[in-house]
């Protein structure tokens, strides 16, 4: 059965995506209310005071870009607030890396040690219909998530179940920093685009 919080989400396109690379999970889905959205830019320059000269000579080093999102994730009865538990219990499972177990081969057979090795590192895809993409307007944007709360809206109240609890309303907030994979900038002399996804960046507004 469809709820009206998902009636809404649907209707309002405020799905948030969220993939964790490393898992074979599938993506995350939160069917939410954005309280909060910011997409900031900082232009990096290394500045230099020269003798005699009232302004200083800047070398520019690059553009980095940071994301931070806020969201409510409402449940409107039991089964939907277990499910909201699972999908913030995953998001936090996506923020650890992957690990190997030291192996050699001794006279035919495999032996495995307990010490572990750092495999992979947690990069994850967030997607917000045209505001958060992979220059496509669809695929995720790739990157990491540098801090992640989920904190339960106590006045909301909770389900309960065997002794244990699930919040009926989260209020999550995360900041992420993206990694693109296109190439970002124009041309020069030209105002040609270096890439097809730059024409559309950050955001998507084509119909």
């Amino acid at each position: 059965m469809t709820t009206y919080i998902e009636q809404y989400a649907n209707t309002a396109n405020a799905n948030i995506i969220i993939e964790g690379i490393l898992s074979s999970h599938d993506p995350v889905t939160f069917l939410a209310f954005i309280t909060s959205f910011s997409d900031s830019m900082t232009s990096n320059w290394s500045e230099e005071a020269v003798y005699g000269r009232p302004d200083p000579i800047g070398t520019f080093q690059g553009t980095s870009r940071k994301i931070s999102l806020g969201f409510d994730v409402p449940a409107g009865d039991f089964d939907t607030a277990a499910k909201n538990l699972t999908k913030i219990n995953k998001v936090k499972q996506f923020m650890y890396p992957a690990y190997s177990t030291s192996a050699k081969n001794v006279s035919g057979t495999t032996i495995t040690t307990n010490a572990l090795s750092l495999s992979k590192s947690p990069l994850i895809r967030l997607g917000l219909a045209n505001l958060i993409h992979n220059g496509d307007g669809e695929t995720g944007l790739l990157g990491w998530i540098s801090s992640f709360s989920a904190t339960p809206v106590i006045e909301m109240g909770m389900f309960s179940s065997q002794k244990k609890l699930y919040p009926k309303v989260y209020n999550v907030t995360l900041d992420f920093t993206p990694q693109h994979e296109f190439d970002l900038g124009t041309k020069s002399p030209s105002t040609e685009f270096l890439s097809t996804e730059f024409s559309n960046f950050p955001y998507d507004g084509g119909s």
